[in-house]
């Protein structure tokens, strides 16, 4: 499996448990903790594996990359989102 694959199987897993984990919460159902956990890390690793790509990239200036940064830091599923469907074409290296 190659590293896009990868990528977008962990974004796409992230959400899923975190969705779960939130309806689990709601529910006041048990281990929902333990689920949420388990999404928030997964989705951390989303964001780093994103981040290592963005910096490893030559296709885009320091400026843009700080603000990947800064969008994966404080607002990482919206801008996981948005670097999935659209920016990551035209970032990544072939």
């Amino acid at each position: 499996m190659d590293a896009k694959k990868i990528i977008t199987l962990s974004f796409v897993l992230a959400i899923l448990i975190v969705i779960f984990g939130s309806l689990l919460k709601i529910m006041h159902w048990p281990y929902a903790t333990e689920v949420m956990t388990i999404g928030l890390l997964s989705q951390l690793v989303f964001i780093i594996l994103s981040l290592t790509e963005i910096s490893k990239s030559d296709k885009i200036d320091g400026t843009e990359k700080f603000m990947w940064f800064i969008g994966f830091i404080f607002i990482g599923t919206i801008t996981g989102l948005v670097y999935i469907l659209s920016a990551r074409k035209r970032i990544i290296t072939n």
